[in-house]
């Protein structure tokens, strides 16, 4: 699987082939716009990404 974040104007931020990568990238992003725990309540990754507005995506590696 690969995970793909994108920003509110649909750029690309990034692309994760685990769930590890991408909870240690959002980490960066909550931590660089002050959202970090207690500032803001734990949540995951995807809950995260969901409350600023950006979207992900997740495509399996596996050729059909």
């Amino acid at each position: 699987m690969t995970y793909f974040v994108y920003d509110t104007n649909n750029n690309l931020r990034g692309s994760f082939r685990s769930i590890y990568d991408l909870e240690v990238y959002v980490d960066g992003v909550r931590n660089s716009r002050g959202d970090s725990f207690p500032n803001t309540p734990r949540m995951s990754p995807f809950d995260y990404l969901k409350s600023i507005g950006w979207i992900w995506e997740v495509k399996d590696n596996v050729a059909a």
